[in-house]
């Protein structure tokens, strides 16, 4: 456009020269003047086009930049609306995003913004676990450091003077022993795109290391209820197995499984003992009913509303990590009765939270990490609740 602006004033520099010429020399050729001043006028028309036409073009130009602006803004705006939330459950559902909301996929492997709102719903019920973490013993000692067990092998015996005077008094042994304590790694590492965090939501990244901190705690709640002891803590549930006390509940349960269970629990144990279960074997053992038609499990409410299920009195903790009596096999343990502080939890490190940029790929990572590893330390007190 600039050169064009020069051209014209060449083009107007010029008819001022051939006007000064008309003025002060009188032999000139006329015909030679008004062919040269044509030529002029013709060359100016023309470039008086162009900047017309380049003048429309970036009004044109900026009127589609604000277009797009406008758009981008109420595009925003849908990802929260009611609009947007129902095409993501429809995607959710089927695969397939609404044409009017494809424009905000984030990259290839990502096919629509999750919203605020349903992103802020997925972690509240990921949540919703640590119903038995809280309740264990917890240590944090260096990996390979050791529990004493000990126990009498006899009880005292009652004798006379003339006994103790010709035999003396018999001395017992004392068996002493350990429980030695590994450390597992446990890692967790989440990450999002160079695209995704341009694009994408900001709370998507903000819950991000939220994510990762309820993984590590999931996983670890999970080992200490189930865990099998290789390459990780050993589980209440494994433990149980080895019990000294078991209890077989009846195929058709009855009043007298709950009195069964109550029963086995070693009187110096019943002091704190909890029954640990998947909530539907609970619901199973509250189905149970007394002469009168009557449930016999009770289900109060604490100060706060929050339920709070009994069984004869033992608390019942629930956790989605036991097994649940409808798809446990005849046989298997459904329930554990314990004291939940003879279970030991060693975290030989703890959980640490780093934030790292992959160099070549640029995404951002979360990742954490810890050693632990977890044992009864008195099993005792310890009850494993059979499905009959």
């Amino acid at each position: 456009m600039e050169n064009l602006n020069l051209k014209l004033k060449d083009i107007n520099d010029k008819k001022l020269e051939i006007r000064s010429k008309l003025e002060t020399e009188e032999n000139l050729d006329l015909d030679a003047v008004k062919a040269e001043l044509d030529t002029l006028e013709k060359e100016e028309k023309e470039i008086r086009s162009k900047l017309s036409a380049s003048l429309e073009t970036k009004e044109l130009k900026d009127i589609k930049e604000e277009k797009k602006l406008e758009v981008k803004n109420k595009m925003e705006n849908k990802l929260e609306s009611l609009e947007y939330r129902q095409a993501f459950m429809n995607f959710a559902k089927t695969g397939e995003m609404a044409e009017e909301f494809r424009s905000v996929a984030l990259a290839s492997a990502n096919s629509a913004v999750i919203p605020q709102p349903i992103l802020n719903t997925i972690v509240e019920k990921l949540e919703n676990f640590g119903n038995v973490l809280p309740l264990v013993n917890k240590t944090s000692y260096p990996a390979g450091f050791a529990i004493p067990t000990s126990q009498l092998t006899a009880l005292a015996t009652w004798t006379t003077e003339a006994s103790v005077a010709t035999t003396g008094i018999p001395v017992g042994d004392k068996v002493t022993g350990s429980i030695t304590f590994s450390a597992y790694p446990l890692v967790k590492a989440l990450g999002i795109s160079f695209v995704a965090q341009i694009q994408t939501l900001s709370a998507f990244e903000a819950k991000l290391a939220e994510n990762v901190a309820t993984s590590m705690a999931k996983a670890l709640e999970q080992a200490v209820v189930a865990g099998d002891g290789s390459g990780k803590p050993t589980g209440i549930f494994t433990e149980a197995a080895t019990a000294a006390t078991d209890v077989t509940l009846n195929a058709t349960l009855k009043y007298k499984d709950l009195v069964n269970i109550k029963k086995a629990i070693p009187a110096a144990y019943r002091d704190g003992a909890v029954i640990l279960t998947n909530e539907s074997t609970f619901f199973e053992l509250y189905s149970i009913e007394d002469q009168h038609g009557q449930p016999i499990a009770r289900v109060n409410s604490d100060i706060t509303g929050s339920p709070v299920y009994t069984i004869l009195g033992t608390p019942v903790i629930v956790t989605d990590f036991a097994p649940e009596y409808s798809a446990a096999a005849t046989g298997d343990i459904v329930a554990v009765v314990l004291q939940p502080k003879n279970y030991t939890l060693n975290m030989a490190y703890q959980p640490d939270m780093r934030v790292y940029t992959e160099d070549a790929t640029r995404n951002k990572v979360y990742q954490s990490m810890l050693l632990a590893d977890g044992k009864m330390v008195d099993k005792n007190g310890l009850v494993a609740i059979k499905k009959g």
